[in-house]
């Protein structure tokens, strides 16, 4: 009985967490109006566009120039974050007459191009552990 008590303390020990929390920092907003919009993909398939089918899809006000947002019990594995500043809170990424970005935005591992989205291979990190913390910054 004693035994298996201290062999059931052993084990848990030892055992990794099979979800873990993902901790980012979105930073230099260049103002506090409407919302970040941010997506969490595990697939290069869905990655950047299709948002519904994201894993996890977060809306924040803007209230201060750098946003620090955790995303708790997301399964351990690969992931790829799009974020938005959505500063009309129309939903959507506003775009000039030739096509380019006229809110902020981002993705993991700051893979952002100049004239296409971002590719999941250039995105992609790997969560593993109880906790990653992510610094992502916004292009404008």
């Amino acid at each position: 009985m004693i035994l298996s008590q201290y062999l059931i303390v052993l084990f848990s020990l030892f055992v990794q967490p099979s979800t873990s929390t993902l901790e980012l920092e979105i930073s230099e907003f260049r103002n506090t109006k409407g919302h970040v919009l941010i997506s969490v993909f595990d697939n290069a398939t869905d990655f950047p566009e299709n948002e519904d089918n994201a894993i996890v899809n977060k809306k924040v006000k803007v209230t201060d120039k750098t946003h620090f947002i955790s995303i708790k019990n997301l399964p351990q594995g690969e992931y790829a974050v799009v974020f938005l500043h959505d500063e009309n809170d129309n939903e959507e990424m506003d775009t000039n007459f030739v096509g380019a970005p006229e809110e902020g935005y981002g993705a993991s591992n700051d893979a952002v191009n100049t004239f296409s989205a971002p590719k999941y291979k250039d995105a992609k990190f790997l969560l593993e552990g109880e906790k990653k913390s992510i610094k992502l910054k916004i292009f404008y």
